[in-house]
């Protein structure tokens, strides 16, 4: 799985487990896996993964990857996880 991180085009090649931020919705999630050639998706705040073609999958900010990560943590302290 490899894609071209937008911007400067260096190579990023999203693994299974790391933040991922679905281009066409804005929304940053958990890349779960691959399968038949589309990513599952789950979002920060858990729930039901969804379908997202490879392309349109952006490595997120670090501003991203820091409100993903206070989203999780909220989610698991109110017990939604």
């Amino acid at each position: 799985m490899s894609t071209a991180e937008k911007g400067n085009g260096a190579a990023w090649a999203p693994q299974r487990g790391d933040l991922v931020k679905v281009e066409s919705t804005g929304k940053v999630g958990t890349l779960m896996g691959l399968d038949w050639g589309m990513c599952q998706v789950r979002p920060v705040e858990g729930g039901v993964e969804v379908d997202v073609a490879l392309d349109d999958l952006v490595k997120p900010t670090d501003e991203e990857r820091l409100s993903a990560s206070v989203r999780h943590a909220n989610a698991r302290s109110w017990g939604h996880l």
